[in-house]
């Protein structure tokens, strides 16, 4: 009996040693700041469109963005948010730097007259973006587009938490002529494209339409509408500070493009 109580007493105490213990707001700047347009060429950030492919970032320490489906939102946000934060009917540019004058970058001029900006490319080229100076983190952005002449892959769309006016960082919805639609994000030098260009029948494609663009971004929570219809929702934690917001355009195959932005208004998220 002593043997054994000797060796069962060893085995609790092997046992004992082996287990470890654990180890110890909205950016109210004035009027006097400007809209920046800038072209992405100074960076190279080639868009390579893909239909059928997600294009994920090429770095480890940033999570891939997931779409979600957790719960059904409406697809009007406009119907539980009532009246509009800013609202801006295009009456002048001043909010964009073009009360004054026409801004043009290249190849793409963007102006205002009859209460709408026009972006038009006159030669197929890398896309360009017209930034407001105001900013803000969560909120509802929502854009009405007459597109004149186009074909299939041009684009143009929304930009949003775009934190400065230079490194062309931020998130770009945008659709195509024929149907498609896509989020990309700019981030660190990186192009990604989050959805991989699915089609939607809620797009009205080809030339001399009008679709209106809706991005609702509250946190890493993303969601794409278009002409009051949900899209997708995105949850991607890369952009989640203030930032700027804006259009952008790309010719992909039209040399002429244009797409007029004919209003554009913001709703604040608590």
């Amino acid at each position: 009996m002593k043997k054994i109580f000797l060796i069962t007493l060893v085995l609790i105490t092997i046992l004992a040693c082996s287990i470890s213990s654990p180890t110890d707001s909205f950016d109210d700047k004035t009027a006097t700041q400007v809209a920046v347009v800038l072209t992405a060429t100074a960076l190279d950030l080639e868009i390579k469109q893909q239909k059928t492919e997600v294009i994920s970032a090429d770095t480890q320490d940033e999570p891939s963005a997931t779409a979600t489906n957790t719960s059904v939102p409406p697809d009007d946000p406009k119907q539980e948010l009532g009246q509009p934060t800013w609202r801006d009917d295009l009456s002048t540019g001043q909010y964009w730097s073009l009360d004054s004058s026409d801004i043009i970058y290249g190849a793409t001029a963007f102006s205002v007259s009859s209460g709408k900006i026009s972006a038009n490319m006159a030669s197929i080229g890398k896309f360009n973006w017209l930034l407001n100076y105001l900013t803000f983190q969560d909120a509802y952005l929502e854009a009405i587009f007459d597109v004149e002449e186009c074909t299939n892959d041009d684009q143009y769309g929304l930009v949003v938490r775009a934190p400065d006016y230079e490194s062309g960082a931020g998130y770009y919805f945008h659709i195509t002529c024929d149907g498609h639609y896509d989020l990309q994000r700019e981030s660190n030098d990186v192009s990604s494209m989050l959805l991989g260009m699915p089609f939607s029948e809620k797009i009205h494609k080809g030339p001399n339409q009008t679709n209106t663009l809706g991005v609702w971004i509250k946190g890493p929570i993303i969601r794409l509408y278009v002409n009051n219809n949900m899209l997708e929702e995105i949850n991607d934690s890369i952009l989640l500070d203030n930032g700027h917001f804006g259009l952008f355009i790309n010719a992909k195959q039209t040399p002429g493009f244009t797409v007029n932005m004919d209003e554009i208004s913001y709703w604040t998220l608590n």
